[in-house]
């Protein structure tokens, strides 16, 4: 009992409340400046709690009951049924200054407001189910884990260190990764994999410029990825979904139509697999697929490239192409307007460009250039305007000039394409002085023009603009 009493005494001189009040919801205070002995008086408080009179009257407090009844937060449930409130417990914490404090904790209100389930997505991503059976999760699929965390009452200050194993490491196994929680390595075992996709074939061009990955999907999927390289650098031209709906005239993927869409984790591996054969510095979305068309996952997959805890990649050196879904562009412009927009025309007038891109009747050049405009206006870049040459098709300086009329005043460059052949689609490569003299043309009109020699990279692996997935379906279905 003397112990209490001096106790008392010590906490009266600190200016600390007696008795039931130390309880009170809310109420702070601090030991300040007692050196060595804080930590004692700490414990010895904890264990003289029983002997306050009221202490355990009540679970939030030693207040009264009738005093905790009018201080217990408001809660919607049934009244009939009794709240489960936490029982109160101290937090001791250490700030700047070296004061330690002490909180109490604070009730939790019970919400019994009807739980949203999320939006099916059919059979185009895959779903971990309840289980935890079945498909995992990619731990690169960053949203999910740090839901996946805190649901779990995991910290999130353990990710840099899980995703830095994984890319030095695609096959690393979470058991062996230090000074994480076990709790953690539990979760990642049970509900994800490091790695849910692997190479299933590299394709090396002649010149050795350009690389061709075919992955396959957890799922048996496959998909192209394409390391091409410059004069010093390398950028991948990753893929966004399993096909692609629209369906392009002399584009082989677009002859797949649209299996699936992939998940932000599966576009992520392609760049995790492709850095471990050559080193990445820029990224561009213009593989499989229409990127726009799957934009959530693009979105993660942004972001998830430019993260400082995983690839750590310049925002400006990540590109996103489209054929040109305008309330999507809309939104890429106020979500990351930072990011390199490339918009694929292939045709300088609304009628020729509509037998070339179905999509065009819906989404129309107009309104494409508009939300270009759009973007322009947010973006401190360039637009890109992606224009694939076709012998015979849109290859004349009069394509030249309409396209310069249609492009007045716009802050773009000009990338000419040069068709790259396909089978079964009839399209033919342009000549060199048709290509010339379009880019010339285009430089005479005030833009800046550019015949991209190295979209014909690859064409002996079947790894050039607008020829990924048709040899590989074929090959695979043989």
């Amino acid at each position: 009992m003397a112990s209490a009493v001096w106790l008392a005494f010590i906490l009266s001189a600190l200016g600390a409340p007696s008795g039931h009040q130390l309880y009170r919801p809310g109420r702070i205070w601090r030991l300040k400046n007692i050196g060595k002995r804080s930590g004692y008086l700490y414990r010895r408080y904890q264990r003289l709690k029983v002997q306050i009179p009221g202490a355990e009257k009540d679970h939030m407090s030693g207040l009264s009951e009738a005093v905790a009844k009018e201080r217990r937060p408001a809660c919607t449930a049934d009244k009939s049924t009794p709240s489960q409130l936490p029982s109160t417990s101290f937090r001791r914490t250490r700030g700047r200054s070296g004061v330690f404090t002490f909180t109490p904790a604070q009730p939790e209100t019970i919400d019994d407001s009807p739980e949203l389930s999320e939006p099916s997505i059919s059979g185009e991503q895959i779903l971990l189910n309840d289980k935890g059976s079945g498909p995992k999760l990619s731990v690169l699929d960053h949203e999910k884990l740090i839901q996946s965390f805190q649901d779990n009452d995991v910290k999130l200050v353990h990710l840099p260190k899980i995703w830095g194993s994984l890319i030095n490491s695609p096959d690393v196994d979470f058991n062996t990764i230090d000074y994480i929680p076990k709790k953690a390595k539990e979760l990642l075992t049970t509900s994800f994999q490091g790695c849910t996709s692997r190479i299933l074939q590299v394709e090396t061009s002649q010149d050795n410029s350009t690389v061709k990955l075919v992955i396959e999907l957890q799922d048996k999927q496959l998909i192209e990825s394409v390391i091409i390289a410059h004069d010093n650098y390398n950028a991948l031209c990753v893929s966004s979904q399993v096909g692609c709906r629209m369906g392009c005239r002399f584009c082989a993927t677009g002859t797949m139509g649209l299996i699936r869409n992939l998940t932000t984790g599966e576009i992520l591996e392609q760049l995790l697999l492709a850095n471990k054969i050559r080193p990445i510095r820029n990224v561009v979305f213009m593989g499989m697929g229409e990127p726009l068309d799957n934009f959530d996952a693009v979105l993660g997959a942004i972001k998830g490239i430019h993260d400082t805890r995983m690839f750590n990649l310049g925002i400006g050196h990540i590109t996103v192409s489209t054929v040109g879904i305008v309330p999507a562009m809309y939104r890429l412009a106020d979500e990351v307007p930072k990011v390199a927009l490339a918009v694929s025309l292939h045709a300088p007038d609304q009628d020729l460009r509509e037998r070339l891109v179905p999509s065009g009747k819906v989404n129309r050049m107009d309104d494409i250039l508009s939300a270009m405009d759009y973007y322009l206006d947010r973006s401190p870049h360039h637009s890109f305007i992606q224009y694939t040459v076709i012998d015979g098709v849109n290859d004349s300086e009069d394509h030249a000039r309409s396209l310069a009329r249609a492009l007045r005043s716009r802050r773009v460059k000009v990338n000419l394409i040069p068709c790259n052949p396909t089978m079964k689609l009839g399209f033919n490569t342009p000549s060199r002085n048709a290509m010339e003299i379009m880019k010339n043309t285009l430089l005479e009109e005030g833009f800046l023009c550019f015949i991209r020699d190295s979209t014909e990279s690859g064409r002996d692996v079947s790894g050039a603009c607008g020829q990924l997935a048709l040899s590989t379906i074929e090959k695979k279905e043989r």
